[in-house]
């Protein structure tokens, strides 16, 4: 389950109930996050303060920029509020549905009117429930036709690694526990195979869950307003302080803090708290 079929399901504050394509991001303290992969790529506009990323693209976006990022890429991220608010952006996820121009591009931002008015169309589109998905996939190529004009470039598909295969299975189903066993036998060898294979890869499979989980947790704390109980159990962890000591341990600060709230309290004191109890008892499965 990625963040767009969680905000499809539970439908917070932010996400838009109708169009789990849309990611809606928010957070309050600037914060630099190291070596975050994204699952799916993204086309976004920063709406409100400025994003900067280094890594394998180097962007400094401020508010009224497109911003085209690549999935897969380890890239460090940081995240600026605005002097009189949070920093807030929106983002279309780029689908498997979608038609996508690849190749070698010479930047990642771009505020040129004529892709911004195609991103404003495909958000409109997205939000019509009526509206077929092969329309809504059609206007998202759009915007990535007009970047490739620009020279924004998603990069071409890598042959896929072992690890990859090992982020895609495990992916869809974060909070299960999963053993080296089920891994392998579901890749099709041995335990012991699949261990050398991700050592020849420089990993394994314990930073793969990891990463991961930390990378998905960043993700709905920024885009949704789930309590951070609900959070951690959607990415494995039955207790909210062994997850808070572990997030803190990967990014350097705590899961509340994203959001403006360091406060000591249960998970009731934010909103779409019954929505995202009822999303708990959902996962880990």
């Amino acid at each position: 389950m990625n963040i767009a079929s969680i905000m499809e399901e539970d439908a917070g504050p932010r996400p838009d109930p109708r169009a789990p394509g849309i990611v809606r991001l928010r957070q309050a303290v600037r914060a630099l996050f190291r070596a975050v992969v994204g699952e799916e790529a993204m086309i976004l506009r920063v709406d409100r303060g400025r994003k900067v990323i280094r890594g394998g693209i180097a962007v400094e976006a401020e508010a009224g920029a497109l911003v085209l990022i690549p999935a897969g890429l380890a890239l460090d991220v940081e995240n600026h509020p605005a002097p009189d608010g949070p920093y807030r952006a929106t983002g279309l996820l780029v689908g498997p549905g979608v038609a996508v121009p690849r190749g070698e591009g010479v930047r990642w931002q771009t505020r040129d009117p004529r892709a911004l008015a195609a991103f404003d169309r495909a958000l409109d589109l997205a939000r019509r429930p009526a509206v077929p998905e092969a329309i809504r996939d059609h206007a998202v190529a759009e915007v990535l036709l007009w970047l490739d004009t620009l020279g924004l470039r998603l990069p071409p598909l890598a042959a896929e690694t072992v690890a990859a295969r090992v982020g895609r299975l495990v992916a869809g189903a974060l909070a299960r526990d999963w053993t080296a066993a089920e891994v392998a036998r579901s890749l099709g060898m041995s335990p012991a195979t699949l261990r050398r294979r991700l050592a020849e890869e420089g990993t394994g499979l314990a930073a793969i869950l990891t990463g991961l989980r930390m990378n998905r947790a960043l993700g709905l704390l920024q885009a949704t307003d789930l309590p951070v109980g609900v959070i951690a159990a959607e990415v494995g962890y039955a207790s909210a302080s062994r997850f808070a000591v572990r997030f803190r341990a990967r990014f350097g600060l705590a899961p509340r803090a994203i959001r403006g709230d360091e406060r000591i309290g249960t998970d009731s004191d934010r909103p779409g708290t019954d929505a995202g109890a009822k999303a708990g008892q959902a996962v880990g499965t």
